[in-house]
């Protein structure tokens, strides 16, 4: 547990004094796939930190139609909101897979946070970072197309410690076309066209990006990559003795996670 808080980025500048007093406050939980963590409304009386496994985000409607507002992994913290106002969750926490969570309560966390200023200001990046994230959505939500909205939806979600080979989404379509407004039917067949291009390849519980440029053009709404996708998709598929054709080089190479 040390060793996690000591790599964490909101923890790593503390002092081994300080960590261990973080670290007498902190439980270990275990959540098994599919399981809620917690549900829209419950007290917010802790926060979480995941050591293990990926979590949603999200909340559900009455008639069962879901939207999922972010999906976390290893070294993500979610639970900070309630943390600190202490009103009721304002949304459902899921989890994706098998997962091992550090789990503080708030009586615990806010005289450390009172008396670490430096981690104060750590913990305002976090909520300065879900802010512009939020801002990013409503603004995808309202004015992108599909093949705009999934190309950053990949973007933000692909595995950054893929520093070597193709980036990895471990999402399911039906989680992805939540996160992006759509229905699942149309997700499905943007990811088959971009397949038949050599842009993603479709696993089981997954999705591999094989060609990261064109998908930050397409995110950056580079219309004559997304006519050239079109064109290429309706002429059917590409041989596979014949390599694909090149794409438009991406204006900047800059992955949209704000």
């Amino acid at each position: 547990m040390c060793k996690f808080l000591r790599e964490h980025f909101l923890f790593k500048n503390m002092s081994s004094q300080q960590i261990d007093r973080l670290a007498s406050c902190i439980v270990m939980k275990t959540v098994n796939c599919g399981a809620t963590i917690f549900a829209k409304g419950d007290p917010g009386s802790s926060m979480f930190a995941i050591c293990k496994g990926t979590v949603k985000i999200g909340v559900a409607s009455a008639e069962g139609h879901e939207a999922i507002f972010n999906l976390l992994r290893k070294g993500d913290i979610f639970g900070e909101i309630a943390i600190l106002d202490d009103n009721p969750r304002s949304a459902d926490a899921v989890a994706t897979s098998d997962c091992e969570l550090l789990v503080i309560e708030r009586r615990d966390f806010l005289p450390i946070l009172r008396s670490e200023p430096e981690l104060a200001l750590k913990f305002i990046e976090v909520l300065c970072e879900r802010l512009r994230r939020t801002s990013l959505q409503a603004e995808t939500l309202m004015v992108r197309n599909l093949p705009n909205r999934l190309a950053m939806a990949l973007l933000q979600l692909a595995d950054s410690g893929a520093s070597e080979g193709n980036p990895k989404v471990a999402v399911t379509q039906n989680d992805l076309a939540s996160i992006i407004g759509m229905s699942r039917e149309s997700t499905n067949k943007q990811l088959r066209c971009w397949a038949a291009n050599n842009l993603v390849r479709l696993k089981r519980g997954g999705i591999v990006i094989t060609c990261v440029d064109a998908l930050i053009s397409i995110a950056e709404g580079d219309k004559m990559v997304t006519r050239s996708l079109q064109f290429r998709a309706n002429s059917g598929p590409i041989r596979s003795s014949g390599a694909p054709q090149p794409f438009p080089k991406p204006r900047s190479r800059i992955y949209i996670r704000n």
